[in-house]
């Protein structure tokens, strides 16, 4: 038995924050593909191919538990992961959720968005990269997970690296999280605004505006450098603004995707920025499984 599953990692996320009690994030998927291949034989459960992967690991024993599939099977695992980890690329829940998507092909089962959330949350606090189209996650407890559209605005995204690296759990557990999220909290409720409301109308620009007011006001939180700077003069060439990893070391400069000129100016621009590093350029897509890639 076998199965493969293509998973987008992310370029952080368009908006996140403490809102209505709750911390959620509006997913931002990539076109950057995360392949996960497992095969299956009848033996006394050895695993093949998870060595430093910890957490699909423990992703992996939660399913097989609940599948009462554990012991019963060998398997052997391949991954392809071309994001870096601890950068805010989801490259661990992207991991994760493409090996459990290829288990399920495997087993010819499917696994239900609930028992995903499930599954992921037992692991860390999560991107909701796996749900379709763009999406709002509540990633610490999974009590929202709610797609806005299917229909992906033409945004291609310029990434870069501010370096360094940020551990996801020690981040989620940091003692003045919940504070200095109740103080943005304001700002995080206009932005999900405007890309709610951006999405739902096609509207581009609201969408980069509202990313940009979630990536300014994280600067208390996580900041990145000369991030102001940077907003100012990627938007005088006509960028739409930008996204961040909330919890990660990611900017991504919004740009619709037919104004190559823009794109162009502002990748020149940013070669002043020293303590960036360019990681190429991708476009906004939208989350869920895949089976076969074009």
């Amino acid at each position: 038995m076998k199965g493969r599953a293509y998973l987008p990692g992310t370029c952080g996320e368009l908006a996140q924050g403490w809102i209505d009690k709750r911390y959620l994030h509006i997913t931002c998927p990539i076109d950057c593909w995360v392949t996960a291949e497992i095969s299956m034989e009848p033996g006394r459960g050895h695993i093949d191919g998870l060595k430093g992967r910890w957490k699909a690991e423990k992703a992996l024993y939660e399913i097989l538990s609940r599948w009462d599939l554990e012991g019963k099977y060998d398997l052997a695992i391949r991954f392809e992961n071309p994001l870096p980890s601890g950068k805010g690329l989801a490259s661990s829940t992207a991991d994760l959720c493409a090996l459990l998507y290829a288990l399920a092909r495997a087993c010819k089962r499917k696994i239900s968005q609930q028992e995903m959330i499930e599954v992921i949350l037992t692991v860390e606090p999560s991107d909701g990269l796996f749900l379709p189209g763009i999406a709002i996650f509540d990633h610490r407890q999974g009590s929202q997970a709610l797609t806005i559209t299917e229909n992906i605005p033409a945004i291609d995204i310029l990434l870069y690296d501010n370096g360094g690296d940020v551990d996801t759990i020690a981040f989620n557990n940091h003692p003045q999280l919940f504070e200095r999220n109740q103080m943005k909290e304001a700002k995080v409720q206009q932005a999900f605004a405007l890309i709610i409301e951006g999405l739902e109308q096609g509207d581009r620009k609201k969408i980069g505006q509202g990313a940009t007011i979630s990536a300014l006001a994280n600067q208390t939180l996580l900041p990145k450098t000369n991030l102001e700077v940077i907003v100012e003069k990627a938007q005088a060439q006509g960028a739409l603004g930008l996204s961040i990893a909330h919890s990660g070391t990611i900017v991504g400069l919004l740009i619709e995707k037919e104004e190559k000129a823009i794109k162009e100016n502002v990748r020149a621009f940013m070669t002043e920025q020293s303590a960036y590093n360019y990681l190429g350029e991708y476009t906004l897509v939208g989350g869920g499984a895949r089976y076969n890639l074009p």
